[in-house]
This record gives C-alpha cells, structure tokens and sequence, in this order.
C-alpha cells in the first residue's frame, strides 16, 4: 500500500464528470491518493482549471453539456500535447474513438465503471507521468551540470589569456586593441600580448582546430605553455623567437591528436632594430598597411599547420619604421556569413580594414555586413601612434 501511495502522492488529478455522485466519489478516493483531487462539471470548467492549476492527469467523461469531454481534450492538447487523458465511455461509437485515438487521448475506460478498472489505469498513466519526470529531470541535471562546466572552462580560458598592455592600449610605437568573441562558452581561440623589455613585445595568437572542447583544450594548452615560457625568458632575459616557437613545438606535439593540427601566428616586435620577426603556422594572412601607400599587403603563413610532425621553423622580419597598421587575425574573422548566402566576410576584410582608422570603426563595419558569427573571432588591431614633433 506504502508503495502505491508513493506512486500517486506528488500528483494532481483533474476529473471531470456531469454527475454530481460520480465527482464525489471521485473526491472521496483519491484524495487519499492524490496531492490534490480537483473537480469540474463540463468540459468549459474543466478547460478552466486546467488552464489555472498544475494539473498531471486528467479523468474526464464524454458526454457533457456545453463541452464534451473530447471537445475539452481538443483545446487541451492545443496547450499541452503530453498531458495522459483517461476518457470515460461506452466504447460504441467507432467514431468518438477514433477522434480520441487522434488527439491521443491516454486511456479509456468503459461504462459502466469498476473500481478495479480505474486504479489499474490510473496506477499505468502515474508511473507514466513520474517516468518522464524523472527523464526530464535527468536531462536537467545534466544539462545544468555541462553548462557549469562549460562556464568553468571559460573562466579558465580568460585566465590563461595574458595582456600585459592591460589599459594602456599601446606598446612601443603601436597603439593595440584587441576584439575577441568566442561563438560558444567554449572558445577554439586564444592570444597573449607579453612586454618582453622596454624595447621588444610579443604577441601570440592560437586557433586550435575542431570544435569544441578538443580545440578549447588544444588552445588553452598553447597559451599556458606559451605564457610559462615567456615569463621565464623575461626572468633569465634571454629571448629568442626561435626558441619559443621550438619548445611549443616540443610540448604540444605529443599532446595533439592523431590528425589534429593547430593555427599559430607569434610575432616579435623590436623597437631596438625597428623590425617585426614572424611565425605562422597555416594562419590567415596577416594584412599590413604603410605610411606611403594606403593599400593593404598581405603577410602570409610561412609555415604549414603545425602538428606532430612538424620539425621546421621558418621565420619572416620585416621592416617596421614605415608601418602604419597591421591586422592579425583567426580565420573566424574571414568564414562568417554575410547577407549574400555564396559569400563570406573575407570578401569585405581589405577594404574595411585599410579604411578604418580604429578597431571601433573596423568593427562597426563588420558588424554590419556579418548575418551569423558562425566561428570564434579573435583579431588584433595594430596602428602606429603618431610621432611628437
């Protein structure tokens, strides 16, 4: 008995019947059953109550003035398409059944009723109803329980990401901003900008490729061990391009999957020399503007993806003293949509950029073409400061 009380207890039944006797004797026996026990005398107050209380499952009788009870069941599943509905009939009109059978009306049970016949019913719909709410609480928790995990995991990736220009914006003779917007709580992207010395910055950009928390993990990886080398060569104050990107190289390679690769750009800038050194490993070019020609130039990968079995490392300087803006980029900023379906917004990025005198402007400009940010976007907006006289 304990037992099927357990079945019933947390549940309310809405029962609806024209007869006066039937709906008290209803009362009467599964109130001791129920949560709650509530009672109508036609389809419109029965539609009534179910529309103002929490109800779980529904008894209802056919014929009734105002609204039979099929007429109620219709309007119901208007609301709810999963509420079980015990309909009350004489099983004779082929008709009445097979409209019940298409509003999927739960269970029948014939006339004249037996006590028998109703709590055998009543106890299949109720373990019915607490099934699905254990699944859909389950579903819940779980849900809840990745969210928090997912939300963790951003936390960790902030922290990772290292920017040591923290409010200033600028380093040496470059103003720098950075815009960076995950598409998910997971983020493939990372970066750091790090003051080497007074004179030299580093800057270190990170797409790991796939999708979620693989490429995450994959970038976060990158970054930390990157962060962990730079601030041991600012301590023993012996940097070296070269060495950074090889001892990457040696940590992440064993830590990659099979045929997973990863997208890197590292950029040196020294102030001493006026000269950026570079290594990019299958990322977007990087799009570079000078003071005497307003036309962008495009810096390409000199490397392939780097991978397991990446073993080279080819290194690019270049001039700094006539730059006047640099644009550095995941490929996120290039493959998101744009209004026309056959294109994307790489088709846009020269023009926006070599006419945009600020990150602002740039974004701005992007926002208004870009439909669906389909990728994590991740771009550094790089600009020579003017010079005192």
């Amino acid at each position: 008995m304990n037992d099927t009380l357990q079945i019933y207890s947390s549940l309310n039944i809405l029962c609806i019947d024209d007869d006066l006797d039937s709906l008290d004797i209803c009362n009467i026996m599964f109130s001791m059953l129920f949560n709650h026990v509530y009672i109508a005398q036609d389809g419109e107050e029965g539609l009534e109550i179910f529309q103002k209380e929490s109800i779980d499952i529904i008894l209802t009788d056919y014929s009734m003035p105002k609204m039979t009870g099929l007429e109620m069941s219709e309007k119901i599943r208007e609301i709810d398409a999963t509420i079980p509905i015990i309909l009350l009939t004489a099983l004779e009109n082929l008709e009445i059944l097979r409209h019940a059978i298409d509003l999927g009306v739960t269970s029948f049970i014939k006339k004249p009723i037996s006590s028998r016949s109703v709590f055998s019913t009543l106890e299949f719909v109720a373990k019915s109803v607490l099934a699905d709410r254990l699944l859909l609480k389950t579903q819940k928790e779980r849900l809840s329980y990745s969210n928090y995990q997912e939300t963790l995991t951003y936390q960790k990736e902030n922290l990772i990401i290292r920017d040591d220009l923290q409010n200033k914006k600028a380093f040496l003779n470059f103003s720098c901003e950075v815009f960076y917007k995950p598409k998910d709580i997971l983020s493939g992207d990372g970066y750091s900008i790090r003051e080497i010395s007074k004179e030299q910055y580093f800057i270190f950009l990170v797409d790991g490729m796939g999708k979620g928390i693989s490429a995450a993990a994959t970038a976060m990886l990158c970054s930390a061990f990157v962060n962990y080398q730079i601030d041991q060569t600012i301590k023993n104050q012996n940097f070296l391009l070269h060495n950074i990107v090889e001892r990457l190289l040696e940590f992440i390679a064993p830590n990659l999957l099979e045929d997973e690769v990863v997208s890197a750009t590292f950029l040196h800038f020294n102030a001493k020399k006026d000269s950026l050194e570079y290594v990019m490993f299958s990322m977007p070019a990087f799009l570079c503007i000078t003071h005497c020609d307003d036309t962008a130039v495009k810096m390409k990968s000199n490397n392939p993806p780097l991978s397991a079995y990446t073993q080279n490392i080819n290194i690019t300087t270049i001039d700094t003293k006539e730059i006047s803006k640099i644009l550095v980029f995941t490929d996120g900023l290039n493959e998101n949509s744009v209004e026309d379906p056959k294109e994307f917004y790489g088709k846009y990025l020269l023009e926006d950029f070599t006419t945009a005198a600020t990150l602002e402007i740039f974004e701005e400009k992007r926002a208004k073409k870009v439909v669906v940010q389909e990728d994590d976007i991740t771009y550094i907006f790089i600009k020579a400061q003017e010079k005192s006289k």
